[in-house]
Parts: C-alpha cells; sequence; structure tokens
C-alpha cells in the first residue's frame, strides 16, 4: 500500500476554523448523518460546509474502516466535479467528515416522484449531468498517488443518488464510501458487493473480476432512467432485479427523433454485459457526449443545470428546522479545536477559505 506524504509545511500554516455551526439536518440514514453548516474563522470569516457523522450507535469496525477510507480518499481528489473532503477525525465515539457543501438537490430528487410517477429531463440536460458525471469519473479513475501509482479508483456506487447539482450549475460526484482503492486500509470481502442493487453492473452481478467499467455501466442504466423517466433494471423483488442486469436487456427509448437514436446509441455502448464491449474509459464517453451537444446545436451547461435546480427548490416543500443535539454540538467544538494549527490524524489539511 503506498505511504501517505505528510501535509507540507504551507499547509499546516492556513488558517483552520475556529468554530463549525450546524444549521440544518440534510439527510440521515441509518449510520450516518448529514448536516448544513458553517464553518467560522477567528476573524469572523464563514465559509457553508457539509458535516457528514457516523451515528454513535454505529459500532461496526468494517464500516467505520470504510468512513476512514471515503475520508482519506476525498482528500486525495480535487477535481470540479468530485465532493471535496476538507478534513475528517475521530471525536470520541463518532467519526466526523468535513466536506464541500454542494447547495441543491441530488439528482435522484430532480427526476423523482412527481404526480404518482417519475419525471424524464429533456435530453440536453441529461446529457449534460452525464457529460460533468463522466469527467469526474476519468480523473477518479486515472487518478495517482505522490509516488505516481495508480488509486485503482472504482467507485461502485453511481446512482442518481450521489449525483448532486448545485443551484449554481456545478455537477458533482459524491460519496467514495464504498469504492476500491490502492490507499484503503480495509480489504473489501468478496461477499461485500457494495452499491444501490438497481445499478450494479452484471459483472458484479456474476462474481467477476470488477474495473472502472462497472461504473460506466451504472451511468449508463443513470442517463437511460433520467431519459425514459422510470427505472431500467429494479423488478418486484431483488431476484428479479439482479435477472434483469444479468440479461441486460434495454428497451429503446420512446423518442423517433435523430437526437433519440443517437442516445440509444451511445446507450448500447454503456449497457452492455460484457464489459470489452463498453466504451474504455470515461473519457472517451464525454468526448462523445460533447460532440453530440454540439452537433445537435444545443446550448446547455451550469446556466441550465441552475435553472432546473431552483425551478424544483421553489415547488419543493421546505423541510422542518431540527434542534442540534448538545452531543453534536460538543462533538464539533471539539472537532474545531482539534483543527487548529494542527493536520488531521488521517492526512487533512485544514479547511482555507481563501482557497475558494
Amino acid at each position: 500500500m503506498p505511504t501517505r506524504p505528510p501535509p507540507n509545511l504551507s499547509s499546516r500554516l492556513r488558517r483552520a476554523p475556529t468554530q463549525y455551526e450546524p444549521t440544518q439536518r440534510i439527510a440521515v440514514g441509518g449510520m450516518a448523518e448529514v448536516w448544513r453548516a458553517n464553518a467560522i474563522f477567528d476573524d469572523g470569516d464563514l465559509h457553508p460546509v457539509a458535516i457528514k457523522r457516523v451515528i454513535p450507535t454505529m459500532q461496526e469496525p468494517l464500516f467505520r474502516a470504510m468512513f476512514r477510507d471515503e475520508a482519506r480518499l476525498g482528500m486525495l481528489l480535487r477535481h470540479p466535479n468530485i465532493v471535496r473532503v476538507y478534513d475528517a477525525r475521530d471525536i470520541g465515539e463518532s467519526y466526523i467528515m468535513v466536506m464541500e457543501l454542494v447547495d441543491g438537490v441530488s439528482l435522484r430528487s430532480l427526476i423523482g416522484k412527481a404526480s404518482g410517477g417519475r419525471r424524464a429531463l429533456a435530453m440536453p440536460l441529461a446529457l449534460w449531468i452525464t457529460h460533468q458525471i463522466a469527467l469526474g469519473l476519468n480523473y477518479a479513475h486515472r487518478a495517482r498517488d505522490a509516488k505516481g501509482k495508480p488509486l485503482g479508483i472504482v467507485h461502485r456506487d453511481v446512482s442518481p443518488q450521489n449525483m448532486l447539482l448545485d443551484v449554481g450549475g456545478a455537477v458533482k460526484l459524491a460519496d467514495f464510501g464504498l469504492a476500491d482503492a490502492t490507499v484503503h486500509e480495509h480489504v473489501r470481502s468478496e461477499d461485500l458487493v457494495g452499491g444501490k442493487i438497481g445499478y450494479l453492473a452484471p459483472e458484479i452481478v456474476r462474481g467477476d473480476r470488477v474495473d472502472h467499467r462497472a461504473d460506466l455501466f451504472a451511468l449508463g442504466v443513470v442517463l437511460w432512467e433520467t431519459l425514459a423517466g422510470r427505472q431500467l433494471f429494479v423488478g418486484e423483488n431483488e431476484g428479479h432485479t439482479l435477472r434483469n442486469i444479468l440479461k441486460s436487456e434495454v428497451p429503446p427509448l420512446e423518442r423517433s427523433t435523430v437526437a433519440g437514436e443517437v442516445a440509444d446509441a451511445l446507450l448500447s455502448r454503456l449497457l452492455t454485459s460484457d464489459p470489452d464491449d463498453r466504451f474504455d474509459h470515461a473519457a472517451l464517453l464525454a468526448s462523445e457526449l460533447e460532440r453530440v451537444i454540439h452537433e445537435q446545436g444545443w446550448k446547455v451547461g451550469p446556466e441550465e443545470v441552475a435553472t432546473a435546480v431552483r425551478l424544483h427548490l421553489a415547488a419543493r416543500a421546505q423541510p422542518e428546522e431540527e434542534a442540534v443535539s448538545e452531543i453534536l454540538g460538543d462533538e464539533l467544538a471539539r472537532f474545531a479545536e482539534a483543527t487548529v494549527g494542527s493536520a488531521s490524524d488521517i492526512g487533512a489539511e485544514p479547511l482555507d477559505p481563501n482557497r475558494f
């Protein structure tokens, strides 16, 4: 396993927040919760961040190891289409991670249930979002450590829930908690599949060797669902879903246009049972998507993403404010104390607002 280089001297001299102030819980699951928060600096400057916290009752060692691996990997990745991790450390019985706040919605929310069904996105917007995620995946798949050794990253959980759209128009891939990478300290057991079942690649279901092309299959599933407005492989139960994935039978899009035919051609190179028949790399997919958008003469980009997000937020009921527990407040106070003038115990650099 490659050795992590220590933070350089300049990173130690950067300012760190003196306080974290949680303002709203964004999400909660069985293992972790995510809060919107402000990082407060000694001169009064504020910067919005997201705080991911392992629920203290979650004592499963494997999950905690995976959380640390996610933080370590997130701090190595620096790309505009990947959610950045700033810092992470143990605080008592919890693990806390400070991340870039994507102020918007997930793609899942944008195409989620509406009027009893799912909502398809316009093709230009769907292809643009896919293009942006492909750029992030290409960077992650090709990432190397400080010695030039490939990190061997496979995200393994490419899904609409992990594609975040910002009110400013940014598109970012989140949550490398299930990813494979050479820098991980825990070794994934062969029976730990990971990922959301409806987006698994056939080779994962078969138990074959898995590489970066599994992420491209998952991205193809997301693109199909975004264009069709319904789920592709999800069946009546888990077994039905897995059989559908193994068959990889993809209905053509119900679009009798040249653009629809082009989209079907793209999907045919993503949603194949044999990885060798897919795009070799995410860069090739991104290039092809860019070519299609250009040839169709579509005007699409961050402005159109921002418009879609803002319209969605305006129509969505605002969540109720949740009180911040004293335990979380105490943990964040201890976290801030630990970051001032030091580097994280797992390699983080202190958060510097001047770098945004």
